[in-house]
């Protein structure tokens, strides 16, 4: 959700300043598919995880990681693009302490947090694969989702130091296409 805020808000300010909407579909971002599949991965991990489908706990961990080394090659492919260097760097915090913790990101729960839900529903977020609870055994915690979102979003809303940078890198790549001047040198290279 907070990408698609991201997003959209890149846009309303490229185009505030001016910029031009139709060269963001100009972008011309290598591996698409590769890129399609590693988000089809970590849904899929996430939804039959929801729909309580337990063989997924034993092969989550690996699918989420394999789903991060697919993002980051196709990031690497695409590093001449702006922003590009921001989401590359997110994506290798994310995955390093993802991998350190089992193939699952480490989640801050603030006690105030602990004390305002049900104890059942916090209990079975605990077997939830994509993250996991805090512990004294979590390895670098300082990468994990431990930035509380400012209001307007829930107490709940907590991110990473690698989310902040991945979204960084999109409002860069997003502004500095749609301010993109066109080449007319190139254009008229291209006539002759």
């Amino acid at each position: 959700m907070l990408y698609i805020i991201v997003i959209i808000t890149s846009i309303i300010i490229g185009l505030l300043r001016g910029g031009e909407l139709e060269k963001i579909f100009n972008i011309s971002i290598k591996g698409v598919l590769i890129f399609a599949i590693a988000l089809f991965l970590r849904l899929g991990v996430w939804a039959l995880d929801l729909i309580g489908i337990s063989v997924v706990s034993i092969y989550s961990p690996y699918l989420i990681i394999i789903s991060y080394f697919l993002l980051i090659y196709v990031s690497i492919r695409n590093l001449k693009l702006p922003g590009f260097k921001y989401i590359i760097l997110g994506l290798l915090l994310n995955t390093f302490v993802i991998v350190l913790n089992g193939g699952s990101m480490p989640v801050l729960v603030k006690k105030e947090i602990i004390e305002n839900i049900n104890p059942a529903s916090f209990l079975k977020a605990k077997s939830r694969v994509v993250h996991s609870l805090m512990n004294n055994n979590t390895l670098f915690a300082f990468l994990g989702d431990v930035i509380t979102m400012p209001k307007p979003f829930p107490d709940t809303s907590l991110i990473s130091v690698g989310d902040i940078l991945i979204l960084v890198g999109l409002f860069v790549l997003i502004q500095k296409t749609m301010m993109k001047e066109d080449n007319p040198a190139q254009e008229n290279e291209s006539v002759e």
